[in-house]
């Protein structure tokens, strides 16, 4: 007794610990996903690593136009008015170095500006004359460690023809051609293009003319060859290179005091004078010539906009205001995303550092502040996840999913929408397909068929559930597909027509004399159809091929492309209906199956006893008193086709797109999952929405299976008293 009891307590501690643990393991993995997606919402935030009082490094009669740091975010560098270089170690906050212009023969630098995503530097002086110069950094290691080692180079020296202070300078390039555009002030502007020459230190210059009003505000969009003046007037000229004007429009009912490009040359940045900010693309529709318009709206300033700094890595930009106040934004999801007051006058510079994880601010009073800046993921929030964004050339907005380009400067596009979609066209197909089969087999199974024929079919189906979803996933798109293509007509004709034949066979069996059908045992006629089966299939293809001769000029795919213009791929959803249904059938046939058979038997005796059929008695009283069994085999057959993953990533294109035509594809979730994962770095913005994919896979299953499960207790408490 005792050594029972022992077993007993042993047994009972084992399964209760297996339980527990189970539930653990499970709760730990949902809470995973979640944690892993949670860091999406975190929001921006910058941290002050320290203030460099460049007065104290530099001789007092120098002044700061230019400064920048290296990719490590060790060394600064900045270049003053002197044309003198100076490097700041900013760990030791200690001068390490400087060098400076050999002709610059007493002038000054009167303006500067870098090739964007490099430290080339284009240098403006108050005498006409442009200096091109590129900092570099070496990185040495020996004995006590990494060394980084800056230098500055003097590329090129180019003289304009006119001698007048150069106030605005932007540096751009034409393939291997320098383009530098500016303003040289004296008693008024005059605004220049200038294009080097290979190996060469002259210049093209070509000085621009016939402007109505003051320029206020340039930038170059090397990309499509084009000079962008902003006007005091409110107006922006677009050019190109050699000044030929291509649109002269208004963006602002006050002066444009800031114009700069994104990464990628396709927004523009535009701030006037009021603290507006807004983005611009070239957009062309209807067959109307492209022109600038505005498709983003950024949080306004409360004084003029001074300078816009765009980052190197992604569609993060900076705006800074006349009072100082400095916002973070992103051009993809129109968001600020954080807001700085570093001083109370306009910043004379702002700067983000190369890997965009910091930013540099030159403050009127000479200190340049150096911030620590943490944005992982500036391009996922609600909108671009679940609304409508209109991206960089798109003509409208829309939902779209396209997570990775082939350049750094893509735009990456992370709509849930089309996913979400996607799982849903899938899943109502496979459903369409597999609902009607496998209750009506089962039906069949268990209430007609001979009891040596339910042995036989039952395991049958059953074992169709052990078939690897790889397998289905490969014999649908490598075999299924490239068939359906030849005979989608026949196909179509064969779902309308084949119901029909069977209903008409039965039909005409059930009439017959009882003498001709006493001979066949009650449940094996279902063989005689076979040859009803075999007739359908060749009148459905005679039909099928005569309808697609003669109606679709023999292509039914063409037909569809040029009369109704819908595309015919491939592996399209109706592939992915048929691949999935012979996943899914297995399991609503089992459980409607078991639901059948459950019924007690006095219900159908009775039935039958009252005159009934089998058929009335199997619809009237066998299929009310299982609802709640089928019902729950048909939410579990729905679970499982939305995490269905290899059968929809091998069936299908898995283009995200939103069309419910059966005859495009789509993707599901669960395929994106495992389509997008070779391009997800760890941490990534990417890796993080694949995460929240799967908690979206989640939180949809979980709805299914509680709606289910509530219906299935009301049907159950319905029927219970049957």
């Amino acid at each position: 007794m005792h050594l029972r009891n022992i077993t007993n307590n042993l047994a009972t501690g084992v399964i209760t610990t297996g339980g527990i643990g189970l539930i653990i393991i499970v709760v730990g993995i949902i809470l995973f996903i979640f944690y892993q997606a949670l860091p999406l919402w975190q929001s921006a935030k910058t941290d002050k690593l320290q203030d460099i009082n460049i007065a104290q490094l530099i001789p007092s009669d120098e002044s700061v136009v230019y400064a920048g740091e290296e990719e490590q975010k060790e060394i600064l560098y900045v270049i003053t008015q002197n044309g003198r270089i100076y490097f700041v170690n900013l760990s030791q906050n200690k001068l390490i170095g400087h060098t400076e212009l050999t002709k610059l023969n007493g002038h000054s630098i009167s303006s500067a500006a870098a090739l964007f995503g490099t430290h080339r530097i284009a240098l403006g002086t108050n005498h006409g004359e442009i200096a091109e110069i590129d900092i570099k950094f070496s990185t040495l290691f020996e004995s006590n460690g990494r060394t980084i080692v800056p230098e500055a180079v003097e590329k090129g020296w180019y003289r304009l023809h006119n001698d007048s202070p150069i106030t605005r300078l932007e540096i751009g390039h034409e393939d291997d051609r320098l383009v530098f555009a500016g303003v040289q002030t004296t008693d008024r502007q005059k605004i220049f293009v200038a294009r080097t020459f290979a190996d060469t230190a002259a210049l093209q210059i070509n000085y621009l003319e016939n402007f109505t009003t003051a320029v206020t505000a340039l930038t170059v969009n090397s990309s499509s060859s084009e000079i962008i003046f902003g006007f005091g007037d409110g107006f922006i000229e677009r050019r190109n290179f050699d000044g030929n004007l291509i649109e002269h429009i208004n963006v602002s009912s006050q002066a444009v005091t800031a114009l700069k490009y994104l990464i990628g040359d396709i927004t523009l940045i535009a701030g006037d004078a009021r603290g507006n900010v807004t983005g611009w693309m070239v957009v062309g529709s209807n067959g109307t010539a492209p022109t600038l318009t505005k498709f983003r709206t950024f949080e306004t300033h409360a004084q003029p906009i001074q300078t816009i700094a765009v980052s190197w890595r992604n569609k993060s930009f900076i705006t800074a205001d006349a009072s100082g106040v400095i916002h973070l934004n992103h051009s993809t999801t129109e968001q600020t995303l954080l807001n700085l007051k570093a001083a109370d006058q306009a910043a004379h510079l702002v700067n983000f550092s190369p890997k965009s994880d910091g930013i540099l601010i030159l403050n009127p009073s000479g200190i340049i502040s150096n911030y620590q800046l943490t944005n992982a993921h500036p391009e996922a929030t609600f909108k671009t996840l679940f609304g409508k964004v209109w991206y960089e050339s798109y003509p409208d907005p829309s939902y779209t999913w396209q997570s990775t380009g082939g350049t750094d400067d893509f735009e990456p596009k992370i709509s849930m929408i089309p996913l979400i979609f996607g799982t849903l066209k899938g899943t109502l197909y496979a459903m369409v397909f597999a609902i009607p089969l496998a209750i009506f087999g089962a039906i069949y199974t268990s209430q007609f068929a001979h009891p040596r024929i339910r042995t036989i079919i039952k395991p049958a189906v059953e074992i169709m559930a052990a078939l690897p979803s790889v397998v289905i996933g490969f014999i649908a798109g490598l075999w299924l597909a490239p068939l359906m293509k030849n005979v989608m007509v026949e196909f179509i004709v064969m779902l309308i027509l084949t119901p029909l034949l069977i209903f008409f066979f039965f039909y005409g069996y059930s009439q017959l004399p009882r003498r001709w059908t006493s001979s066949i045992k009650q449940g094996y006629e279902v063989f005689m159809m076979i040859p009803v089966l075999i007739l359908a299939g060749f009148l459905c293809y005679q039909i099928g091929y005569t309808i697609e001769s003669g109606w679709f000029g023999g292509d039914i795919q063409t037909w569809l492309y040029q009369t109704l213009d819908i595309r015919y791929d491939q592996r399209n959803a109706i592939i992915v209906g048929i691949a999935m249904a012979f996943a899914v059938m297995p399991i609503i046939f089992t459980i409607t199956e078991d639901s059948l058979s459950s019924v007690p038997a006095h219900l159908t005796s009775a039935s039958l006893a009252l005159g009934a059929s089998r058929w009335q008695t199997a619809v009237k009283v066998v299929l009310p008193a299982a609802s709640a069994g089928i019902f729950s085999a048909v939410m579990i057959g729905f679970g499982r086709a939305v995490g269905e993953t290899m059968i929809v990533l091998m069936a299908t294109g898995n283009t995200p797109i939103m069309d419910w035509s059966i005859f495009n594809g789509m993707r599901t979730l669960s395929a994106n999952i495992a389509v997008e994962i070779p391009e997800a770095p760890h941490g990534g913005t990417l890796y993080r929405v694949l995460f929240l994919s799967g908690a979206l896979l989640f939180i949809m299953t979980f709805i299914v299976n509680t709606v289910a499960e509530i219906v299935r207790q009301r049907l159950r408490k319905k029927y219970a008293t049957m």
